[in-house]
């Protein structure tokens, strides 16, 4: 990194310790409490109608073949419900927003707590073993994804809303895709856009404001921030981190 990114990345960090130490009882209070209700009442609802269909269908003729129906029921629950929360949530809006209890902050933090409510309920799993399930996932949060997307079951997706991935891509293991990042005492949000059949080795990590042109190969653990890759682009392992090349390769003598 160039001497005037570090000044800059360490001057975020004495503004995020300082703003960080000024959090009262009454907002951390306020913040588990919104938390507690965009991440479990996906959770709670889903897992609730499970329990009634399964008590219902108990005294049916045919329980065994109605219980096959069982882990649809919770799928579909699961998404009608966080679907339906996140209408409720102001629409996110790319740029840069105080971490304070503003409508744009709070419209990004409600809805990165609906994201963490797959976990939560124990249903991460079944999500992100099948395409199907993974894709109704996606687009009931929002992400226009397409259908058909490789991913590891450990690679991670955030801020959904603003994620654009076409078809063919493949995500490997401990992938990261987020619209957001952090600076001192404010968030930014950026759309991140992925054209088609893109490949992201394992441990790459893909930010705000990154447009990946199609057909591009991402090697392992290389950090996109803010960047521009037209189509066809090849980023060796361990080649690239937060818009410069972490490793150059020097010209071989002749």
């Amino acid at each position: 990194m160039t001497e005037s990114t570090v000044d800059a990345l360490g001057t975020a960090r004495r503004k995020f310790k300082h703003q960080s130490q000024g959090f009262g009882f009454t907002r951390v209070l306020l913040v588990d409490l919104i938390t507690m209700t965009f991440s479990l009442t996906p959770a709670l609802a889903a897992w609730w109608t499970f329990a009634l269909y399964l008590r219902w269908s108990w005294e049916q003729p045919a329980f065994p073949l109605w219980a096959l129906l069982a882990p649809g029921v919770l799928a579909g629950a699961f998404l009608a419900v966080c679907w339906l929360v996140r209408l409720c949530i102001p629409r996110m809006r790319p740029g840069t927003y105080k971490m304070e209890m503003s409508r744009d902050y709070l419209a990004w933090f409600m809805t990165l707590c609906l994201g963490h409510s797959v976990r939560i309920s124990g249903l991460h799993p079944f999500f992100f073993s099948f395409y199907v399930t993974k894709y109704l996932y996606w687009r009931a949060m929002g992400a226009r994804i397409a259908y058909g997307v490789n991913s590891s079951l450990f690679a991670m997706l955030a801020d959904y809303p603003l994620l654009t991935i076409g078809k063919g891509c493949t995500m490997g293991a401990n992938v990261l895709v987020i619209g957001h990042m952090f600076l001192g005492d404010k968030v930014m949000l950026g759309e991140v856009n992925i054209g088609d059949n893109v490949f992201l080795a394992a441990g790459a990590v893909v930010g705000p404001r990154t447009t990946i042109g199609a057909r591009s190969w991402i090697g392992m653990h290389n950090k996109l921030l803010k960047d521009t890759l037209p189509e066809d682009s090849r980023v060796e392992n361990f080649e690239w981190e937060h818009f410069n090349p972490a490793r150059r390769t020097e010209e071989r003598p002749s």
